[in-house]
């Protein structure tokens, strides 16, 4: 006998929480046609072999099967199973909506619920984002509801209506999602389906005027995304959001619950969302409680492919009667392998386990799930379309998906496993049920706290004065001396990036909170530039932010070394005449050199005044030198040591077209910085190193790694070739 698994959708009202009404799948208007989904080993092959595109779960070889007339389920599997070719064959199974909403919502009151889980100081720091894209697997969902305007995902690739699949992606004109329901006779006359065809009609079908079950994927949607703040309704977790919409769960004919007559469309169509940009997908959905059926393949592949994508997956973990013994999660929430998988159980409005939930291992989380207001269809005659979901963990996994929206608003650049950790972190610890059994996971849901506990996130590349440090380099974080992060450098060839987490107030006291800056520290050096902790709707994802540590300015003594030769160095006392202007530099000097951009040489312009001791003075063009002078001299090794003259910020020199020879006296900066008035008026920075008496270059434009230093020094000695006359001003 073909066994089916329930998806139960807890929001009943306590006129229909009977045990009765509550134990067993909906009946079905008619037969459901048997059916196995087989994995291929050729197509898997052929998959393996493409050019390391994303693949979909038909790409990997499945396919769904019926079993052919006059044929039992189980001959079926056994010929599959015998065929070489074949690489695993699962019973395929329904699944249904795990609760529907009860009651038309005349005035919002969802205070109660939102308090107890802190959602308004979640608020304070982050009320979503419309680069998030949150995928909906249900019934569908409204598309005129106000609710929704400006907040649905759209596939632009294949956004007209003309019938074909413009993008290619297995759905035909899903502008703002597909439609995953294979046509049977339950829904072909319940619900007036008449094809298989996968398209975008996805307008949620769920529910008729007068009843009180209805819209149940609206419903859901709004939860999690109702727009926020618009003076109208309700108010979803994520006030701004883009919602996916996969059509998975039919009408619910008659008043049945809704559900899809496979566990393999839920497969394709968190495949779907997967292949379609989703970062979260939501799924109010489950097997019946307590069973291994549901459990298929094609299930445990698409949620393996959503882990290797960082897409958080949010399962409901179902719901069971009084007294049932089969009170273990459904599938896929009972999967406890899978590290981007949150199975969510609910808790009542006191804050304890509400007994309808399923528990047991698998539980990650809880959220309320009883009385939980959300949106529902505009077509079904109500004065307002909205409603409240009185029982379901179908309610409680929306609350949950709403908070990851607004931790990824927060920061997106995270990995579906850091939300999670971070999330878990944050819940409340739950008390005890009268089972014994885990219902709750880490706790109930703490919005607030996970949105302030989302750390900072900083990469890019560790520089020490603007080049590239050695890999394994240390890379710390403070917070007003507060340690609140460490990484290491890695390097990839002559770059060295760093990637650190940087712990906020919540998750570290005296650690990151809106305002506060950020320090990076290179090899134990401070770095620049700082950042600041962002404030409300800030991203903490800071990518590409590269920082160096700088070498400290000289203090109070400048010391510079003369190589034996000839040095290229900055004349730092008061200046006047020569020799007595170098009074401060070891007698053992014979010459100096002064570079003159514009003095005639030959017929061009560029050369030395001179001046030497040895010579008549008539000789010599060279009289006198002025403080920053950049000169050259011969003499014997030492150090020349100088009183540090502190200029004021804004020394200004002109440069000349050609080359300019020049003492930077402004604060270490990044040459681009340095250099900034001269804009794209210079080509190349040389400085002569005197201790290796060698000549370094900075070509403008060129990988860091090419040029030989990345930075301009205070009392430093540089020459710039200059294409037009500038002004620099050093600061």
């Amino acid at each position: 006998m073909r066994r089916l698994f329930v998806i139960v959708l807890c929001l009943m009202s306590a006129a229909i929480f009977q045990p009765a009404a509550y134990a067993a799948a909906p009946e079905p208007a008619d037969s459901i046609p048997a059916a196995v989904v087989v994995r291929f080993e050729s197509k898997r092959l052929q998959a393996q072999s493409a050019d390391g595109a994303a693949l979909s779960l038909e790409d990997e070889g499945f396919r769904r099967l019926l079993v052919p007339a006059g044929m039992t389920t189980a001959h079926f599997v056994a010929e599959l199973r015998a065929n070489a070719d074949v690489l695993s064959v699962d019973i395929d199974a329904p699944a249904y909506a795990a609760a529907l909403p009860d009651d038309p919502f005349y005035q919002a009151n969802q205070a109660s619920y939102l308090s107890q889980i802190n959602a308004p100081a979640a608020w304070d720091l982050a009320t979503g984002s419309a680069s998030v894209v949150v995928a909906v697997l249900d019934t569908g969902l409204d598309l005129n509801h106000p609710e929704f305007r400006d907040r649905l995902w759209e596939n632009t690739h294949d956004a007209t209506s003309d019938g074909i699949d413009d993008d290619a992606n297995g759905c035909i004109d899903d502008r703002f999602g597909c439609r995953f329901i294979d046509l049977d006779t339950r829904n072909q006359k319940g619900c007036g389906y008449t094809s298989s065809v996968r398209n975008g009609a996805i307008f949620d079908d769920n529910g008729k005027p007068g009843s009180d079950r209805q819209s149940h994927g609206t419903l859901v949607s709004g939860i999690i995304g109702a727009a926020g703040n618009n003076g109208i309704g309700i108010t979803g977790i994520a006030w701004n959001v883009k919602l996916m919409t996969v059509k998975v769960l039919d009408c619910g004919p008659n008043g049945a619950a809704p559900l899809t007559e496979s566990m393999f469309t839920v497969a394709k169509g968190i495949d779907y969302a997967r292949l379609n940009g989703a970062q979260i997908i939501n799924l109010s959905l489950s097997s019946e409680a307590g069973g291994s059926v549901g459990d298929i393949e094609a299930l445990r592949v698409a949620i393996q492919n959503c882990a290797n994508q960082g897409i958080i997956v949010v399962a409901a973990a179902g719901n069971h009667p009084p007294d049932s013994q089969k009170v273990s999660p459904g599938y896929p929430a009972a999967y406890t392998q899978f590290p981007n998988l949150v199975a969510v159980g609910a808790s009542n409005p006191q804050g304890g386990w509400a007994t309808f939930s399923n528990y047991g291992p698998s539980i990650t989380l809880a959220a309320p799930g009883v009385n939980i207001v959300g949106t529902t269809r505009t077509d079904l005659g109500s004065s307002t379309p909205y409603g409240t979901a009185e029982a379901g963990t179908s309610f409680a996994a929306p609350l949950v998906s709403g908070m990851f929206a607004l931790m990824m608003a927060r920061n997106p650049r995270l990995a579906a496993t850091d939300y999670i950790t971070v999330a878990k972190a944050a819940a409340t610890s739950p008390p005890p049920a009268v089972h014994g059994g885990n219902w709750a996971g880490a706790g109930i849901i703490n919005i607030g706290d996970a949105v302030a506990r989302t750390p900072m996130s900083i990469n890019g590349e560790a520089l020490q004065d603007w080049k590239d440090v050695p890999n394994l380099t240390e890379v710390r974080a403070t917070v007003n001396g507060t340690d609140c992060g460490l990484t290491k450098v890695d390097s990839f060839g002559p770059v060295a990036r760093y990637a650190i987490r940087v712990q906020s107030n919540a998750e570290h006291p005296g650690c990151g909170a809106p305002g506060r800056t950020v320090q990076l520290s290179v090899g134990g050096a401070p770095a620049s530039p700082t950042f600041t902790w962002g404030g409300r709707n800030e991203s903490l994802a800071l990518p590409n932010r590269d920082v160096s540590s700088v070498s400290p300015a000289p203090g109070a003594i400048v010391v510079q070394a003369l190589n034996g030769r000839w040095s290229n160095i900055a004349a730092l006392a008061a200046g006047g005449a020569l020799p007595q202007a170098l009074s401060d530099v070891p007698n053992t000097w014979n010459e100096v050199l002064r570079w003159e951009p514009e003095k005639p040489f030959l017929d061009s312009a560029g050369s030395y005044a001179h001046f030497a001791k040895t010579v008549p003075t008539y000789v010599n063009d060279l009289a006198a030198i002025s403080q920053y002078d950049a000169i050259w001299l011969d003499g014997a090794a030492a150090n020349v040591a100088t009183l540090n003259p502190n200029p004021p910020p804004g020394r200004t020199i002109e440069l000349k077209p050609g080359w300019n020879n020049f003492v930077y006296t402004g604060t270490a900066k990044e040459v681009k910085n340095a250099l900034a008035d001269a804009g794209g008026k210079y080509t190349q920075v040389l400085q002569y190193d005197n201790a290796g008496q060698r000549w370094l270059s900075y070509i403008s434009g060129t990988p860091r790694y090419l040029n030989d230093f990345g930075g301009l020094f205070k009392f430093k000695v540089y020459w710039v070739y200059a294409t037009s006359a500038v002004t620099i001003t050093m600061n």
